[in-house]
Formats: structure tokens, sequence, C-alpha cells
């Protein structure tokens, strides 16, 4: 019954029956009007004639009118119905999400802009393709289709389903998945609609902030220990002065100024420890890089892992400043520092060089270990979010990911050469202070 009322209410049905009515009183009104006046002593059979070539006329009237009300409503409803349409395919077209749709053979049959800026595919590249396409091979081993195919099945639908997704140049994308099935005018299932959000940046935002909160941490208990354990140092260290004006013994000297010395290397460590979990300034200063370099490596010689690693530094005395936020670029070396620490485990003599100079109007830096490389099929893996070759709970993945984002931020490029077996060796490119 509701369906009956709402056709005849867009169909308008009251509109139709009125205006027939409104023909039919002016025919009929304009006769009996003639009929009186002109037409009194009209013989029987004209008059005959003439009330059959009324009703022929207002027939006719009736149709030529009614056929002309329904093509200026069916152009009305047409022009909005594409309206419709072009207003819906625009919001697909323009969505930031990757929206695809395919049929009940797994082929690709619609890919939007979203998509293609996602993925990276055009639109006349993936179409008529397999879905599988996307899907990285152990997805596939899996057998991810045929689970979200059950959930289809069971659901009617798949949300928010964290999953990969393959880019054209082989990278993984992490998203969210949202499916539902496409059906026609008798409900039947032509294909399905898929919905994906790229939670990389999310993911990776996440993690950075879980990172800040954990330096935070460490800097509030940096600062605790700084303040416990400098008192007694300073302490400590007044008595062994004391203890030096005391003695002429040249070995207990010696003995003292040991101590000393030590003393001035944990209140080092501990500085550096307070100085490096110091929130960071996001703001952009003129620096030399060589100076962040030195700092960067004087932080991590305090590092039990570093302690028999040399570190070799051949800098540059003629390069020019580098417009930059320090911490951020502290951050990177420190993070290209420890990887070829972590590289070289177990190698007897661990050497990483680090080596700057200007090289055409931009300053060159490379980081080299003599570590146990890279695999070819990692080489271009190793800057994507969350892939790591470490094994499980040591790394996240995000380090070379995250430095990627920092230098490319400020106009510079980072690189990798790596032989498997014989080390790897980082290059990086910053634009100089002219």
């Amino acid at each position: 019954m509701k369906e009956i009322i709402r056709f005849l209410r867009e169909a308008r049905m009251g509109y139709l029956f009125f205006t027939s009515l409104l023909i039919l009183g002016v025919f009929f009104g304009v006769f009996e009007i003639i009929h009186q006046t002109i037409l009194t002593e009209t013989a029987q059979e004209t008059m005959q004639w003439l009330y059959f070539s009324r009703g022929v006329g207002v027939s006719l009237v009736l149709m030529v009118w009614a056929a002309w009300t329904v093509y200026n409503y069916r152009e009305y409803y047409e022009d909005r119905l594409e309206a419709a349409k072009m207003r819906y395919s625009d919001i697909i077209e323009h969505s930031a999400d990757a929206i695809i749709s395919i049929d009940n053979e797994n082929y690709i049959t619609s890919w939007n802009r979203g998509a293609e800026d996602m993925l990276g595919w055009q639109r006349e590249e993936i179409l008529g393709k397999e879905i599988t396409k996307i899907i990285p091979d152990e997805l596939i081993q899996k057998q991810e289709l045929e689970c979200i195919e059950f959930g289809m099945k069971y659901k009617g639908s798949v949300s928010n389903y964290e999953t990969e997704r393959l880019t054209k140049t082989g990278e993984k994308k992490l998203v969210n998945l949202t499916e539902s099935f496409i059906r026609n005018k008798d409900d039947e299932i032509v294909g399905r609609s898929q919905i994906l959000r790229d939670l990389t940046d999310i993911k990776m935002k996440e993690e950075q902030i879980q990172q800040s909160e954990r330096l935070a941490t460490v800097g509030h208990m940096a600062a605790g220990v700084a303040h416990e354990v400098g008192n007694p140092l300073t302490a400590i260290s007044s008595l062994v002065q004391v203890c030096q004006r005391k003695t002429d013994d040249d070995f207990i000297q010696g003995q003292l100024k040991k101590v000393r010395e030590h003393i001035q290397r944990i209140n080092k460590i501990v500085r550096d420890l307070v100085d490096f979990s110091r929130p960071s300034s996001m703001q952009s200063e003129n620096v030399q890089i060589n100076e962040i370099i030195e700092s960067a490596v004087g932080l991590l010689q305090h590092d039990a892992r570093c302690r028999d690693v040399d570190f070799e530094m051949n800098l540059s005395d003629k390069l020019p400043l580098v417009s930059c936020v320090p911490d951020q670029v502290h951050q990177v070396l420190v993070n290209l520092l420890l990887n070829a620490v972590d590289a070289m485990e177990e190698k007897e003599n661990p050497k990483v060089t680090i080596m700057t100079k200007e090289q055409d109007g931009m300053a060159k830096l490379t980081v080299s270990d003599i570590g146990k490389g890279i695999k070819e099929e990692h080489k271009s893996r190793i800057f994507e979010p969350f892939f790591t070759t470490k094994e499980v709970g040591s790394g996240t993945g995000l380090g070379l990911s995250v430095s990627h984002g920092i230098i490319n931020k400020i106009g510079g490029s980072i690189q990798v050469e790596s032989d498997y077996g014989e080390g790897t060796t980082f290059i990086i490119k910053l634009p100089t202070k002219n």
C-alpha cells in the first residue's frame, strides 16, 4: 500500500486528475454555450455528429496533453536521475578512500581515483584484472579470499577488516577493508564493492606517539636519576680531590685520577641521556651536520651494544650549513648507527664509517658498516612502514620509514647500497644554505 501511495505521489496523479477535469470542463462548457446560442435549431443528425466529434476531439486533446505531460515529466525525472548519478559518481570518484567493485568471478569492474592514488595503478591498467593482483601472495596462501567470502555469506558484509594490499611497485599497504554485495533490480547478487582505507599513516603516528611517550617517561626517569646520582657523585669527587691533596704516592694518585675520570664519564652519560630524552623542538635551524653526527656518536658510545664498535668519522671541515630540525636529523643518525651496530653482531672487529662532504651543492653524508648486508629482494622494501628483517620483538619496522619521511620533508634524499654479506652503506643528501 505504501508503495502505491508513493507511486501516486511521485507521478502527481492528483494533478493529472484535476487538469483532466479542467480540460473536459472547458470543452463541454464551450460546446454547451455554442449549442445554446448558435446551434439551437440544428438538426438532430447534425447534433449527433457534433457530439461524436466533440468526444473524439476531447479524447485526442487529452491524449496529446497526457503524452506531452508524461514526456516532460520523463525528461524531468531523467535529469534528476542523471544529476543524482553524477553526484554519487563524484562522491565515489573523489573519495580519499579506494573504492573498487568486482564481479562474481573476482574480476575488477571499477576503480576510482582514490584507488589510483593509493595503489598506483591507473584505471585502464587494472580494469578486467583479477583482484588477486593487489593481494600479497602470503595472504592468498592463507586463503584470505575464502575467509572474506565466508564472512560475506554469513553476515552479508565485512566491516573494518585490517589487511594488506599491494601497490603497483610491490609495496605493501596496511588497509582497512569494508566489503558489501552489489545487487541488480531483481535482487540478484552481481558483484561486490570494496572500500579500502589506508592505515599506514595512522599506524605510524600511533607508533610515534607511543615512542614519544616512552621517551618522555625515560626523560623523567633520567632527570630523577641525574639529581639522585649527581649529589653523591659530587661528594665522591670532592673526597677524591681531598685524598689527592693528602698523598704524594704516585700509584694512589694514578688510581684516584682514574676514579675522577669515571665520575666525569658517569656525569656525561646522565647528561646525554637527559638531553636525548628531552622533548624535541620542531623549529628549523641552520645547523652544522658534523656537530649532530658527533653528538649522535657520543651518545651511542655509552650504549653497551656499541662498546666494542669502532666509529670512524671522516668529516669535511668545509661543509655548508643545512636548514633542518636538529633533533629529527639526530634521530635519523641514531637510527642508522644502531641498525649498523645490530648488523655487525657476529663481527669480531665491528666498524662504522661516517663521512661527510659537499657534492653538487648538497651536503652528502654516508654511514657504512661491515655487517651482513641486505638481501636483494629486501632492498626495495626497507623503507616500507612495518617491514623488518629483525626477529619478533627486536624492531618495529618503523625506523627507516620515519627516517625516510624526515629526510624527504627537508628536501633531501636517502638511498641504500648493499651487497649481501659485505656490509651496507646509507647515503643521505641534504640541501645546503648558500
